[in-house]
């Protein structure tokens, strides 16, 4: 049972505070109810909870898991749930309170400054430097297309990009490096934006895909089928969704009129997430600084033979292209 310090401000939102009791989702009662109140979350003193001996990395992943629906699927977070992560994460690494409203109004400004860049790069802005020079060559391909199919499903995909390139603090959102409470101030609103966008992509594809079919190469080009798989990829809110594109994909590719990659890592994404080994090679973790490892693999042997008939190069080239990706693991 967490207990506060004596003494605490009794105007944090008439919060009962001199004791918790724990809500079945593992967090404190008084806490549970912020979840459900983004005005009380925000508001809330995290720093008198931190002096109290609080473990607020156990209470951040407590928020997260609460939105667990079953497995490893899960719901996006509430405007609550992100408030009241983003203030358990922030005074983590916060000093004092002083800085805790620093890192808070630090990444506010820098929030701002994204979804300015956001519509910036949506816009059609051409941008020469990557990472997101990639992203608007993809929101110009969506603006070029004449079929109105391919240009939602474009520029869907081109947002996906945008939102996956957005992790790293890049000048155009934080002229100065971000205090580590700042930075997860941030991430949190960020985390909370890609799921939401992830989850209407999934839903419009979905519909799309009843409605229409799969995209085909010879039909749609090879830019725009695989920019549907993608967004499948990243349906993991949506197995059965998922196992269905593998079905579409499957005959497609035989038939040429699918990138056989794109079967490849879709399949493996699917084996992963069930517990079953994988057969490409292409899901793994970093297993230390420097070094990622793939997941389980179904035949070890095989794998690079099923690997060239998917033209996806060998495993221990992937894996020297993804040990870049752990330079940071710090286990």
């Amino acid at each position: 049972m967490l207990r506060f310090a004596r003494g605490m401000a009794a105007a944090v939102m008439a919060l009962s505070l001199t004791a918790f009791q724990v809500a079945p989702s593992g967090l404190p009662e008084a806490l549970e109810r912020l979840t459900v109140d983004a005005a009380a979350a925000r508001a809330f003193d995290y720093m008198t909870l931190k002096a109290s001996g609080a473990d607020l990395g156990a209470l951040s992943d407590a928020v997260y898991l609460r939105s667990r629906i079953h497995g490893d699927i899960q719901r996006c977070l509430t405007e609550a749930e992100t408030e009241l992560l983003a203030g358990l994460s922030a005074a983590v690494d916060a000093p004092d309170a002083a800085a805790f409203e620093a890192d808070r109004a630090s990444a506010e400004a820098a929030w701002v400054r994204w979804q300015a860049f956001d519509a910036h790069v949506m816009g059609g802005a051409p941008i020469d430097q990557p990472p997101f020079s990639y992203v608007a060559d993809r929101v110009a391909m969506a603006e070029a297309a004449t079929d109105p199919r391919s240009r939602e499903l474009l520029r869907r995909a081109a947002r996906d990009q945008l939102l996956r390139r957005g992790w790293d603090p890049v000048p155009e959102v934080w002229p100065e490096p971000p205090s580590p409470g700042a930075w997860n101030r941030y991430q949190a609103l960020l985390q909370r934006q890609a799921c939401e966008v992830d989850s209407a992509n999934t839903a419009w594809l979905k519909a799309d895909v009843e409605a229409n079919g799969w995209y085909r190469i010879s039909v749609h080009g090879e830019e725009t089928t695989s920019s549907a798989w993608l967004m499948a990829q990243h349906a993991d809110r949506d197995r059965a969704f998922q196992r269905e594109v593998l079905s579409l994909l499957e005959p497609l590719v035989a038939e040429g009129e699918a990138p056989s990659r794109n079967y490849a890592y879709l399949y493996d994404r699917l084996a992963v997430a069930e517990n079953r080994p994988q057969r490409y090679g292409t899901q793994g973790r970093c297993a230390a600084r420097n070094l990622w490892e793939p997941f389980e693999l179904e035949d070890p042997a095989r794998t690079d033979a099923w690997r060239a008939e998917v033209e996806i190069g060998s495993l221990a080239e992937y894996a020297a292209h993804m040990h870049q990706y752990c330079t940071d693991f710090s286990g």
